[in-house]
């Protein structure tokens, strides 16, 4: 099984690991409930160094604009894209962020589909150069959080990004205004030797280690997608009720089907709901309203 650079340091707490897509990644420290309220009213850290983090340099990013349903070459550099990967029938390959940089990109994809997405890339002849190996990436999330770490890292503005020199840290860092919680916060890529000391700082400022449970509860209150639940390769942005990722003045692959399932509506739809019940809908448990149905792509208790 895969573990990620910070598996040894992360056992300093009261972590419980499971398996994660072949990773073996921390489910809990201190309880779910104690986490996602710990990132909701002031902070808490993930390491998500099991996800992919691709280098790309800018003159390929032509090549990587075709492969994807937003526009890179409309994004600013030093800011932050939220987009889509999609196969030729429209379905949905991967759902990724880029951080856009003066002469290159780091895309970063989800951990279950690196190797996916690195064949993709090759097969349309896109280079790139897989980071995963020799960085860490650590999600620092909640309304405390820019406050916390202003003092010791320049922090970007929302969806932004930088690269920086700190003197706390060895190697350049790059700090992106991103996450996956609904709460506001950073991503920080850090060289393997200087993600421990990352660590080290996170708990002097007293920011906590969260797990798998808590980011799948924060991201389901904020409705926000998990690949292999809402998003896989049957399903299109339309239909998840992402349109708002897809810039239709460009060319990309997958583009056809979605131009036609906007002009005649005829296609599935994602809708979030809720049961008043102590009850869990689990992923494909089956849905009924009135007459309609529909399968459950991800549920849990809401704290």
């Amino acid at each position: 099984m895969n573990r990620t650079n910070l598996f040894e340091r992360l056992q300093d707490y009261n972590s419980k690991f499971v398996d994660f897509n072949g990773w073996e990644m921390p489910i809990s420290f201190a309880s779910t409930l104690k986490e996602h309220n710990a990132v909701r009213n002031d902070s808490g850290f993930f390491d998500v160094s099991h996800m992919g983090r691709l280098y790309i340099e800018y003159k390929d990013i032509e090549k990587l604009n075709i492969l994807i349903c937003g526009d890179i070459l409309k994004t600013k550099p030093s800011s932050a894209l939220y987009t889509m990967i999609l196969d030729h029938n429209s379905g949905i390959l991967d759902d990724v962020i880029i951080w856009k940089f003066d002469k290159h990109m780091i895309l970063i994809c989800n951990a279950s589909n690196t190797d996916k997405i690195s064949s993709w890339f090759t097969t349309n002849d896109l280079k790139y150069k897989n980071l995963s190996n020799t960085t860490s990436l650590i999600a620092i999330q909640g309304p405390k959080v820019i406050k916390k770490l202003e003092d010791h890292i320049n922090m970007p503005n929302h969806f932004e990004c930088n690269i920086l020199n700190t003197p706390y840290f060895k190697s350049e860092i790059v700090v992106a205004r991103t996450g996956y919680t609904g709460e506001d916060g950073v991503e920080l890529m850090v060289n393997h030797g200087d993600d421990i000391k990352l660590i080290d700082l996170l708990d002097e400022l007293n920011i906590v280690p969260c797990g798998l449970g808590a980011r799948d509860t924060l991201r389901l209150e904020a409705s926000l997608p998990l690949y292999g639940q809402e998003l896989n390769e049957s399903v299109t942005p339309i239909e998840t009720g992402f349109k708002w990722v897809v810039n239709f003045n460009h060319e990309f692959i997958g583009k056809e089907l979605l131009l036609e399932q906007i002009s005649t509506g005829s296609h599935r739809y994602l809708k979030k709901f809720s049961i008043d019940e102590r009850i869990v809908a689990r992923h494909g448990d089956t849905g009924i309203a009135g007459n309609i149905e529909g399968y459950v792509t991800s549920g849990n208790y809401s704290p």
